[in-house]
């Protein structure tokens, strides 16, 4: 933890600097009479080639080339800097031209991505670890396919063994549903518990009407839905920590590439 801080202060430490050396570049460029959107362009497009730089880090685990967490923090601290050398290099929040726009959107929709990454990255983790146990995300479907599996012989076994339909028909109308796929995924994410008061509402709506021999079977199924209820969990939680990087790597190849043409054309006009 120790030489995470340290190695933390040392990168915005010399992302000030660079922020410093680039303000004080600029001002006196525009003293000169020169171009500091030169100065400030340049400045960025490097920063932003450092930050594309990070997702082939990761495949090179095998160079002594640092760990993948100091990567991360040096990546968020690039990120940041990232932020003022934008501004001070366009000097507004939305410019006029088409291309240029569309290099803003890139910029945008990577910074707003990254943002909520890292926050997702610090928050998530701690929910499912507090989830009980630990499910490997492409096992899933077939974890769910399997407890449906089991709910469906429970019932069956109750009805055969029984004589009453009661069990299996509250099944068929409330609970099949439920089994099919994950469910409640939006409310696993914001933590609600909307999941679990859903199976205890339709578990204590159908045990009044239930014998005792019946009873015995329904919670059985209720232990089933609820670890059905924590598969969904990691699976929402899970399939966002996964997906965010479907938005921000797409839009961050795009910003590089438009970058890199409008790096060009300048250079093509300035000659």
């Amino acid at each position: 933890m120790r030489r995470s801080w340290r190695i933390l202060g040392i990168f915005w430490l010399a992302a000030l600097v660079l922020w410093l050396g680039v303000t004080v570049l600029a001002w006196h460029a525009e003293r000169s009479l020169g171009n500091a959107a030169v100065i400030t362009g340049y400045a960025l497009f490097a920063v932003i080639l450092s930050l594309a730089f990070f997702k082939a880090r990761k495949r090179l685990l095998v160079l002594p080339l640092g760990t993948v967490r100091e990567w991360m923090l040096g990546h968020v601290v690039l990120g940041a800097v990232s932020i003022p050398l934008y501004f001070q290099h366009t000097r507004g929040l939305w410019p006029d031209g088409r291309y240029e726009q569309a290099i803003a959107f890139a910029f945008y929709a990577v910074t707003l991505s990254g943002i909520a990454g890292y926050a997702l990255q610090r928050l998530l983790p701690r929910r499912l670890a507090d989830i009980e146990g630990e499910v490997i995300y492409e096992r899933i479907p077939s974890e769910v396919a399997a407890l449906r599996e089991e709910v469906e012989e429970l019932v069956l076994k109750a009805v055969k063994e029984l004589g009453s339909d009661t069990l299996g028909r509250y099944y068929e109308e409330s609970l099949e549903w439920f089994f099919w796929r994950p469910r409640f995924l939006v409310g696993h994410v914001l933590g609600s518990g909307r999941s679990a008061s859903w199976i205890r509402g339709r578990i204590t709506a159908l045990r009044r009407y239930l014998s005792e021999d019946e009873r015995a079977y329904l919670v059985r199924i209720e232990e089933l839905a609820l670890r059905k209820s924590r598969l969904d969990a990691h699976y929402a939680l899970q399939s966002v920590l996964k997906f965010w990087l479907f938005i921000h790597v797409p839009a961050s190849v795009l910003l590089v590439l438009l970058a890199s043409w409008h790096l060009l054309v300048v250079n093509i006009y300035a000659r």
